[in-house]
């Protein structure tokens, strides 16, 4: 596919790489020269050095093969009419990522797709979302929804106290009925890697498994933990994220949240807006505070400032005075390989949102759905069984799958379960799978169609 991408801030560079690593013929569309420089050194793309939106860059020659125009500049207006030119010029599908929640309300009374949009992206909403569930999670490190939610991926470290550790999967599945669930990845240090069933699962694992929202829970009672009630909250931050999390907390209620807000402005803004949360004008980077507000009792620290630094040293700092868990906004991908060195517990990025979400659109064909699992060179992927696909009522044990790839689980009539060797695919199966992204291409060849 041929993609423009208009901006090359943190999202625009990490749509680059993801998009590049699938084989799609990329050109950037940057101001800064520098970045374009860098951009074309290490990816095979084009750059086109250009601020705004010129006659010279924005004219039918440039686009006249676009198959899909990303607008992710810092600038939500000028997403929004990059978007609206780059269609009238010839781009076939257009995707803007937009931040202002005035325009998300816009958007629902007239319809940016009015204007040409095919897909708007809320960062902050998919940023809430997820943090929602971590916190609903509260032994995840990840959580990513299938099917609005119906179906989770988690994952979660295996603790010492567990019964599989020391054990194969295969020996497992004889303690565990495992028939709704299914350990997809794992993880240890930098290394990903899909598992067999010979693999012998170790303290410290990182799991992840893929499960009916039903059986999640399940995931960590094998993995060795006890169920938590987590009510106790406190954030950090006065952005758009700090700001949508907490009301969503405050709209599913149960929480007691407490808002630590730098700015005294942002701080009463925050207590209009946030009725049912107490918020505290201060610096979550000064321990005077953090102790004077109780954060030795709370459950949850929320980092959700703008700037990752200060994010980190507050999360490193609530994890040394023994909060039980924190999650850490990250908007500098180039950091996450370390996050786990320097024992950060989980960790939120809206290029990584922002990136799913598009890969999610991007998919074409029989194409359901499509992730990146965090930090790591794993996808998911929905695929939708039709009627021409060749492996139609052939046992999966006889099927040869590409490298590093495993079936997840597989939905069928509105039911999930995972599959055995001799279980056949029938039409209009989706089938979620796990693969290396060396071999998405070839299980995207052999369903896709």
């Amino acid at each position: 596919m041929k993609i423009i991408i208009y901006g090359a801030g943190n999202t625009g560079q990490y749509l680059i790489r993801v998009l590049t690593m699938e084989g799609h013929e990329v050109t950037v569309i940057e101001s800064n020269g520098a970045v374009c420089n860098k951009l074309k050194s290490l990816y095979d793309i084009s750059s086109i050095e250009s601020e705004g939106i010129k006659q010279d860059v924005f004219n039918k020659e440039v686009f006249a093969s676009c198959e899909l125009f990303i607008a992710v500049s810092p600038v939500d207006e000028m997403n929004i009419m990059a978007c609206s030119v780059a269609r009238k010029i010839g781009a076939d599908k257009t995707i803007a990522r937009v931040r202002n929640e005035d325009y998300s309300m816009m958007d629902d009374v007239v319809g940016l797709t009015s204007m040409g949009i095919d897909l708007i992206i809320h960062p902050e909403k998919e940023l809430s979302k997820e943090l929602t569930n971590l916190v609903t999670h509260p032994n995840a490190i990840d959580v990513y929804e299938l099917y609005e939610g119906k179906i989770l991926i988690v994952s979660t470290i295996i603790k010492e106290n567990s019964r599989i550790t020391g054990k194969s999967l295969k020996e497992i599945s004889r303690i565990y009925d495992l028939s709704e669930l299914r350990a997809v990845v794992v993880e240890k240090s930098s290394e990903a890697i899909i598992p067999g069933g010979d693999y012998v699962v170790k303290t410290g694992d990182k799991i992840y498994a893929v499960a009916d929202k039903n059986n999640v829970d399940t995931v960590f009672k094998i993995a060795g933990y006890k169920e938590e009630k987590n009510k106790d909250i406190m954030i950090n931050g006065s952005g758009n994220i700090a700001r949508a999390i907490a009301m969503e907390l405050e709209k599913k209620g149960n929480f007691n949240i407490k808002i630590i807000v730098g700015d005294e402005n942002k701080a009463n803004h925050f207590s209009e807006l946030l009725p049912n949360s107490l918020v505290v004008c201060g610096e979550a980077s000064d321990i005077d505070i953090l102790a004077a507000e109780g954060i030795i009792d709370m459950d949850f620290f929320l980092a959700l400032t703008g700037n990752d630094e200060t994010n980190m040293v507050s999360s490193l700092l609530a994890n040394h005075l023994k909060v039980k868990k924190t999650i850490t906004l990250i908007e500098k991908t180039d950091y996450f390989p370390i996050t786990k060195t320097i024992g950060l517990q989980r960790c939120i990025n809206s290029s990584i949102a922002t990136s799913n979400a598009i890969m999610r659109f991007v998919r074409h064909g029989n194409v359901l759905a499509s992730s990146t699992l965090k930090g790591i060179d794993i996808e998911f992927i929905t695929f939708k069984v039709s009627a021409e696909n060749q492996y139609i009522d052939q046992p999966l044990r006889n099927i040869k799958f590409p490298k590093n790839t495993i079936i997840g689980v597989i939905v069928r009539n509105g039911k999930t379960f995972v599959p055995a060797g001799h279980n056949k695919i029938i039409v209009g199966d989706e089938i979620i799978f796990f693969s290396g992204k060396s071999s998405i291409n070839g299980v995207e060849k052999m369903f896709a169609k």
